[in-house]
């Protein structure tokens, strides 16, 4: 079936919330939330300069794609996009609505954004080749250091 999007609004926060963690949960994501916090973030993105679209099949809602509109730190007259959060539900993985969507927004939310720009976990090796497929390129690696000695407060 054809994907269309819908505008996310605050009635859709319950539903945000469980696709949120799922998509921490698949992505293999450190983040701690509990459900309460997530949802209070989700309504704070919601409420503010932040976008969610639902990527919807027919009445089904499949996922949803959250981000926000930048402007290039070097190039002010340059507008980015963008895309903090994409998920398509588990039941609807490997049916095409993932590249779809991503035309979707390309085409109808991202058409006046120069650049779009994405995180992707280095430990999430699906995520990462859906987005190259996508037709991502990677452009910058973030890398990290642990600064604790190993050592537990006091000694």
């Amino acid at each position: 079936m054809q994907l269309h999007l819908r505008g996310a609004t605050i009635e859709d926060l319950e539903l945000l919330t469980d696709m949120n963690r799922q998509l921490i949960e698949d992505e293999g994501s450190s983040n701690p939330m509990n459900r309460e916090q997530l949802k209070q973030r989700m309504r704070d993105w919601l409420t503010s300069d932040w976008k969610v679209d639902l990527l919807m099949s027919g009445e089904d809602v499949v996922g949803y794609a959250l981000y926000q509109f930048r402007i290039n730190v070097y190039r002010p007259e340059v507008r980015e996009a963008y895309l903090r959060q994409y998920f398509i539900g588990r039941t609807h993985r490997k049916a095409g609505y993932g590249l779809q969507g991503i035309q979707l927004l390309k085409e109808l939310r991202f058409k006046d954004a120069e650049t779009i720009e994405i995180d992707v976990l280095e430990s999430n090796r699906i995520g990462k080749s859906f987005w190259l497929k996508a037709g991502f390129e990677p452009y910058v690696s973030n890398m990290r250091m642990s600064n604790r000695s190993g050592r537990k407060d006091g000694e």
